[in-house]
């Protein structure tokens, strides 16, 4: 089959230039004749890609790298039939995560697209689609999001754990929580949902289409890419000692239940800023990892917007992973 392969050499100075190189060989070697996308940033990155689709019969897109090029990946092919493979090397992987991909390993990433285009083995899985609250286009690098819009404390630490250069892995969100902590206030928000209008002060507001964030946490154990709905969850004012104590549950889901944490699903969302006595602006809204365009946004889920590249059911998940049932 005729595969475009997508890696940002850019990322983290160009550690993932490797895993794309590994999986452009891996590709030929199980038989596929892979068109690389050849671009010097992320952004670039994505106008290759696109411009390749619109030109080329393809049978796959394949992207390299974290969430943030999962992010690229279904900003190039939303809406339409060319499916999306995941090869996960980056720091979170929280979408391979939630889809029982494997991470960090190209080969594995490999035999899953290798085997799920040979065996037809595609789900078609909801994405979350931005625009403004009149429906006015914004940017086309910040149409579509995968897994979770952040727009309270978890996308600030998100923006600081992106600009660290240590620790490596995980480790830099637990470093980006402290630091964020420390000036921990409470942000003013106008929420307005398929149920109705909320107005106040949050720590954490974020829409979530899949479970994860921040390499591993939990955040909305409910959430699904099957059910054309996302899931709101948004956290009252805290102590920073209530805080901590509740962060240390969401690597497990346990915060689900907290007098604290409100949930709620919704097809639509749209999120404001707010000012009022005690509160202040909300940081700078991130998607799948990635900066997404300023506030005020509205969200929507897209059912089948993105067809993704699993593994079977029952066969071949990563271990630990957090995957939800698939659908053909």
């Amino acid at each position: 089959m005729r595969i475009a392969l997508a890696g940002n050499p850019s990322a983290r100075h160009g550690r993932h230039t490797d895993a794309a190189e590994l999986a452009r060989t891996g590709l030929v070697r199980r038989g596929h004749d892979v068109v690389v996308v050849t671009a010097s940033s992320y952004d670039a990155t994505r106008e290759a890609a696109t411009a390749l689709l619109e030109n080329h019969e393809l049978d796959a897109l394949v992207v390299v790298g974290g969430d943030g090029m999962v992010h690229l990946g279904l900003d190039v092919v939303a809406l339409t039939r060319l499916p999306l493979g995941i090869v996960a090397v980056g720091t979170g992987n929280d979408v391979a995560r939630h889809f029982g991909l494997p991470s960090r390993d190209v080969e594995a990433s490999l035999d899953v697209i290798d085997a799920a285009l040979r065996g037809g083995h595609v789900v078609d899985a909801d994405a979350i689609h931005v625009s403004r609250p009149d429906a006015t286009p914004v940017a086309p690098e910040h149409e579509w999001c995968m897994a979770t819009v952040g727009t309270g404390l978890e996308a600030a630490v998100n923006a600081r754990a992106n600009a660290l250069v240590w620790p490596h892995g995980e480790a830099r969100y637990t470093v980006a929580v402290l630091g964020e902590i420390a000036r921990l206030r409470p942000y003013g928000y106008r929420v307005t949902t398929d149920s109705g209008t909320w107005e106040g002060g949050a720590l954490i507001l974020s829409a979530a289409n899949t479970r994860y964030i921040g390499g591993g946490m939990d955040l909305a154990p409910q959430a699904s890419t099957f059910d054309g709905l996302l899931e709101v969850l948004r956290l009252d004012p805290l102590s920073r000692t209530g805080l901590l104590g509740l962060l240390s549950k969401v690597f497990s889901g346990a915060h689900i239940g907290h007098p604290a944490v409100h949930v709620e699903r919704t097809r639509t969302l749209v999120i404001e800023a707010l000012e009022g006595p005690g509160l202040r602006p909300p940081p700078h809204p991130m998607a799948d990892g990635e900066p997404l365009t300023t506030l005020p946004l509205r969200l929507e889920a897209v059912p089948a917007a993105v067809r993704l590249l699993v593994p079977a059911p029952g066969g071949g998940q990563a271990a630990g992973a957090g995957a939800e049932d698939t659908q053909d």
